[in-house]
């Protein structure tokens, strides 16, 4: 689909607005703080910057660009006004990660929130051509971290991108193929990128 058209189903715009994926990736990051960082202060400092930097800054942008006038509307549903988003968002990503990893967070939590940055650079580039999905890419990536940071009893979180994905197929706001990318990009970057990371911490020990 080109950008810039209407949505559809009310029903697809509602489940995109629940499953924002800025939002409930800034959730999972303070999950993982409080499930790993050893201390209760360290537990609430690592998930109050992961939540800033993953959740509260990428959001705050969208309205903020919507108020501006920068943007058509939050949905960003317009292809041609995603880019500059895309490289503003990778930069909070970036300097959230060296914030937490400076702080000595663990690293599922900087790994997590650091890895956001490069599936942001890859949408931005493939943004020229395609208006791949953001929801299943970060839906798709928070599943790809469950399973490598719990195993299987993360499965269950594989059933949100698919969800999130036919709220943006209703909304009209993808293609079939754009939501599939999408959760492919998601899940890879993600899903190596912490798998690198732990291989690397373990060969550190």
């Amino acid at each position: 689909m080109s950008g810039g058209e209407t949505a559809g189903s009310p029903i697809g715009d509602a489940i995109s607005l629940a499953l924002n994926p800025s939002l409930w990736g800034g959730v999972f990051v303070a999950f993982l703080a409080f499930r790993f960082e050893p201390t209760g202060g360290a537990r609430w400092l690592a998930a109050s910057l992961g939540f800033v930097f993953v959740a509260l800054v990428p959001v705050g942008l969208l309205f903020a660009l919507k108020a501006a006038g920068h943007l058509s509307d939050v949905e960003m549903r317009d292809q041609g006004e995603r880019g500059a988003v895309y490289l503003a968002c990778a930069a909070s990503y970036t300097v959230g990660a060296i914030a937490l990893y400076w702080l000595d967070a663990t690293w599922p939590v900087w790994g997590l929130v650091g890895l956001h940055a490069p599936y942001a650079l890859v949408l931005a580039a493939l943004n020229r051509r395609w208006k791949v999905s953001i929801h299943t890419t970060g839906l798709a990536g928070l599943a790809a971290a469950g399973w490598v940071l719990f195993g299987a009893a993360a499965l269950p979180l594989v059933v949100i991108p698919v969800i999130g994905g036919w709220g943006r197929w209703a909304a009209r706001a993808h293609s079939l193929a754009e939501l599939t990318w999408g959760a492919a990009i998601g899940f890879v970057l993600t899903g190596g990128g912490l798998l690198g990371l732990r291989i690397l911490q373990e060969g550190l020990k």
